[in-house]
């Protein structure tokens, strides 16, 4: 299987919203995408914002702006002007985390990681939204049986001339035999941390010739 890309774990059901959007269909929106923020898209379909479900909240917490004003600027002043907001454009934040679909999904989690928005909108050619990527789709790769992993990595590890034997528990692989040359070890282990759903990896494995030492490499 290899290292998996964006479009294969991305959401394709989208519940994009306009700038015009009004707050109770926002609300709407993100009660049925079951996520942490929704897109906001212009009239072509490309994404020019996220409107988070914390920006939705100081509604409540500032009783839609009829609270008084935060002496103190900061965090909090922000919220308080978001909570007389009526519609997405008056709450939304830009511009979006943006990806392609052919990312890989390790590069994908480092730019969730970095960013400040709680999903990332995955584009097309013409930049137009084609589905949403959270945190929840990356770590369903982690639902994957145990059995189903071995299975994967023996393709990968277990050719002739080697032997090698997999054991796979609650996604902790380890491996055990003897392989020609000490490079076999090291790629294994390589190969085996990118196999989707693998949690660690013990390398038990042994070696009859050390080519590294050999080519320095």
């Amino acid at each position: 299987m290899g290292e998996l890309r964006v479009a294969e774990v991305m959401n394709r059901t989208v519940a994009a919203v306009r700038r015009e959007t009004a707050f109770k269909d926002v609300v709407c929106a993100l009660l049925a995408a079951e996520a942490g923020a929704v897109p906001v898209v212009d009239d072509d379909g490309r994404p020019i914002g996220t409107v988070a479900g914390a920006a939705l909240l100081t509604k409540l917490e500032f009783h839609g702006g009829t609270d008084a004003r935060p002496i103190r600027s900061g965090a909090a002043r922000v919220r308080w002007h978001q909570s007389s907001a009526r519609t997405a454009g008056d709450l939304m934040a830009g511009p979006p985390e943006s990806v392609y679909g052919d990312l890989t999904i390790g590069r994908a989690a480092a730019r969730l990681a970095e960013s400040s928005q709680p999903l990332l909108c995955v584009v097309g050619p013409a930049m137009r939204l084609v589905g949403v990527l959270t945190p929840s789709d990356l770590l369903g790769v982690y639902q994957r049986s145990d059995g189903s992993l071995a299975a994967e990595i023996r393709a990968l590890v277990d050719r002739p001339p080697d032997t090698v034997t997999v054991h796979v528990h609650h996604g902790v692989v380890t491996l055990a035999g003897s392989l020609t040359f000490r490079s076999r070890t090291e790629h294994a282990t390589y190969a085996v941390t990118h196999v989707p759903g693998v949690v660690a990896v013990h390398n038990n494995l042994t070696y009859d010739l050390d080519d590294l030492a050999i080519t320095g490499f």
